[in-house]
C-alpha cells in the first residue's frame, strides 16, 4: 500500500487518495508537487499579504501544504479552483485529517475572485479548459503576480508549451528534479479587467432532435463521442421508474431517456461540475428539466440500495492522466447494490477493456445487446 505520509519543505502532512482503498497503490501528490512547494519554502514566497490559487490539483496536496504554511505567518488561506468533485472531498479529507482548516473551494464553471499574487497552476489534459482557465484567471490577477505550473516532464510537450505561450507570453522554466520541472510565467494585465464568462460550445443532433450546450471541460464537448452514440443505438425498451444515468457527462442518455419515458424519475451523477452544470443546462433547452435531476458525487456513494430499475454507463478509463479501470469497477459493485432484484445494467465500453468477464464478479447474468467495431453494449443483471 502507498504510503500516505508527504514529506515536503512546510513539514509532514498525511495526503490520501479519494476514494480511499485497503490496496492503494497510486499515490496522491508527486515529484511536481515536492517541487513546488520546495521553491515557494526557499523563495519565501508565502507571506501574511499572499493571496494563492491553486488550479486543478486532484487531490488537495499543495492546497494542504499551503494552508498549513499560511496559518503560521497568519495569512489568507488559499482557493482551490477544480473542475472535480472528487478534488473537493480530497481537500476536504487531507484537510481533516491534518487538523487543518479547509481552504476555499470554487468549481471550474465559475471564476474564482481575486486578486490572487500567487498561482499554482496544474495543467490540465484538456487543452480547452486550460485556455479557458487562464482566459478567466488573468484578470483576478494582481500586477506581476506570478504563476507556477509544476509538471511532470512526461507530460510537457512542444504543442502544450507553445498553447502556453500564447496564453501567458514568456515563459521560464526550472532545471528538472526527479522528472519534475517547474514552468513559470508573469501575470502582465493586472488586475480590474472583467473575468469573460466560461467557454461554451453549442451542436445538434438532428437524429434526436436535440440541442446540446457544453462548457470546456465536458468530455465529448463538440459532436457526440462514439461510445455514447453505440448506446444511444442500442437504447433498452423500458419502461422504467427510475433511472440512474452514472457518469452522465453532458446528460446525452438521461435527456433520452427522460424523453422515452416520460413517467419515469431521473438521475444523473459525475464528478465533473462542468458536465453537471452542461447537462442541467440541456435537460432545461430540451424541456425535460422536471424530470431529471444531476448531482456531484463519487459513483453511487450514498444512494440507496435497491432502487434503481435502470443504470445506464459510459464509464471513463482514467482520471486525467492516470488509466486504469479502478473508476469502472467502482461504478460497477455499486451499480449491483443500488439495482432492484430485477434492475439492469447497461454499460458501453471499448471492446478491449473486457468488461464482460469484469461485471460477472458482481452480476449472474451478462449479455452482449449490441456490438461495433471498437465498442460493445452489455446488459447486467443480478
Amino acid at each position: 500500500m502507498i504510503q500516505p505520509l508527504m514529506m515536503s519543505a512546510f513539514g509532514e502532512l498525511v495526503i490520501s487518495r479519494v476514494p480511499v482503498t485497503k490496496k492503494e497503490t497510486l499515490s496522491a501528490f508527486d515529484q511536481a508537487d515536492l517541487l513546488v512547494l520546495d521553491y515557494l519554502k526557499t523563495q519565501a514566497l508565502l507571506s501574511v499579504n499572499s493571496r494563492v490559487l491553486v488550479v486543478n490539483e486532484t487531490f488537495g496536496a499543495i492546497t494542504c501544504a499551503v494552508t498549513q504554511a499560511l496559518i503560521d505567518v497568519q495569512g489568507c488561506l488559499p482557493v482551490l479552483w477544480s473542475d472535480s468533485h472528487i478534488a473537493h472531498l480530497g481537500l476536504q479529507k487531507n484537510a481533516g485529517a491534518n487538523g487543518l482548516p479547509t481552504a476555499s473551494f470554487t468549481q471550474a464553471q465559475n471564476t474564482p475572485q481575486g486578486p490572487f499574487n500567487i498561482v499554482i497552476l496544474r495543467l490540465p489534459k484538456s487543452h480547452a479548459l486550460l485556455r479557458d482557465q487562464v482566459q478567466r484567471m488573468l484578470p483576478q490577477l494582481s500586477p506581476d503576480a506570478v504563476i507556477i505550473m509544476p509538471v511532470m516532464v512526461k507530460h510537457i510537450d512542444n504543442a502544450l508549451y507553445q498553447l502556453l505561450e500564447s496564453l501567458l507570453g514568456p515563459l521560464t522554466t526550472s532545471l528538472a528534479r526527479k522528472k519534475a520541472r517547474l514552468i513559470f510565467a508573469v501575470n502582465s494585465l493586472g488586475v480590474g479587467i472583467n473575468s469573460p464568462k466560461p467557454q461554451e460550445t453549442f451542436w445538434e443532433l438532428p437524429a434526436l432532435a436535440l440541442s446540446l450546450q457544453h462548457f470546456s471541460g465536458v468530455f465529448g464537448r463538440t459532436k457526440l463521442d462514439a461510445g455514447a452514440q453505440v448506446l444511444l443505438d442500442q437504447f433498452p425498451q423500458g419502461p422504467y421508474k427510475l433511472v440512474i444515468d452514472l457518469g452522465c457527462g453532458n446528460g446525452i442518455q438521461a435527456i433520452a431517456a427522460a424523453k422515452k419515458w416520460p413517467d419515469s424519475k431521473v438521475i444523473g451523477f459525475d464528478e465533473s461540475y462542468m458536465s453537471l452544470a452542461s447537462a442541467t443546462i440541456n435537460a432545461t433547452s430540451n424541456n425535460v428539466a422536471d424530470r431529471c435531476e444531476f448531482k456531484a458525487n463519487d459513483c453511487l456513494t450514498g444512494v440507496e440500495p435497491q432502487t434503481a430499475d435502470l443504470i445506464l454507463c459510459n464509464p471513463p478509463f482514467h482520471q486525467e492522466r492516470v488509466m486504469g479501470d479502478q473508476i469502472a469497477m467502482r461504478m460497477f459493485a455499486q451499480s449491483a447494490q443500488v439495482l432492484t432484484q430485477n434492475g439492469e445494467l447497461w454499460v458501453v465500453g471499448n471492446r478491449h477493456l473486457g468488461y464482460h468477464a469484469k461485471l460477472k464478479r458482481w452480476f449472474a447474468s451478462v449479455e452482449q445487446i449490441g456490438a461495433h467495431p471498437k465498442f460493445v453494449v452489455l446488459k447486467a443483471k443480478l
